[in-house]
């Protein structure tokens, strides 16, 4: 659940240019940017994830900041918000406005603009349990993740072949390298990987499993 939500002045933004913003974030966050590639990703997981990442734009009229209306002739400020549920924020923070800033960024690079600074913001907003609205229904982080990776779950015991330590998230598909920086969870003489602490925090919930954290 991404929902990705960017305003700029009326008429600053072609729709060449929105489509071309569009893309590149979508991109980013579904793995297929060269510059950001998510490797060992499930496919099964990602028919439930592309469906539910979206990107539209708003036009707002009367643009004006502390220096009066904006120029037409400088860079075009952009308000950029990102809602996620609030148990994502955290993680998804970094990563996504990466995704954004970088599409931003190409943009700018096309048209020739310089941005002095104030000019962009990407906040992200997190959506508290019950507030959720997936399909039309309260629903809670939980739900959300158990409704994108429910088509993987399902033929996760078909058995896959991993590279050497490498190991497989079971709630997402994701394959995890197992380093020191790995997010892991240890039961029953198992060691679990996950590509995130959300990822882990809900298996352990789903199964019963106390998280021990530093």
């Amino acid at each position: 659940m991404f929902l990705i939500e960017i305003a700029h002045p009326s008429g600053a933004l072609t729709d060449d240019d929105r489509a071309a913003v569009a893309r590149s974030i979508i991109s980013g966050l579904m793995g297929t940017d060269e510059e950001a590639a998510i490797e060992g990703v499930a496919e099964e997981t990602m028919r439930r994830a592309r469906p539910m990442t979206h990107v539209a734009f708003r036009e707002l009229t009367g643009w004006t900041n502390g220096n009066g209306p904006v120029s037409a002739e400088a860079a075009p400020p952009i308000w950029v918000t990102i809602t996620v549920p609030e148990a994502w924020r955290d993680d998804m923070a970094r990563p996504t406005t990466g995704f954004v800033r970088r599409a931003v960024r190409r943009l700018d690079n096309d048209h020739g603009w310089q941005r002095t600074g104030g000019d962009l913001w990407i906040n992200m907003v997190g959506v508290a349990d019950g507030s959720i609205g997936l399909n039309g229904k309260p629903s809670t982080a939980d739900d959300v993740l158990e409704y994108m990776t429910e088509e993987f779950r399902a033929v996760l015991d078909a058995g896959r072949e991993l590279p050497e330590g490498v190991l497989l998230d079971p709630m997402c598909g994701m394959q995890v390298r197992l380093d020191r920086n790995a997010i892991t969870l240890d039961h029953d003489g198992e060691t679990i990987g996950f590509c995130a602490p959300g990822c882990r925090d809900a298996y352990a919930r789903r199964n019963g499993i106390t998280v021990q954290t530093a």
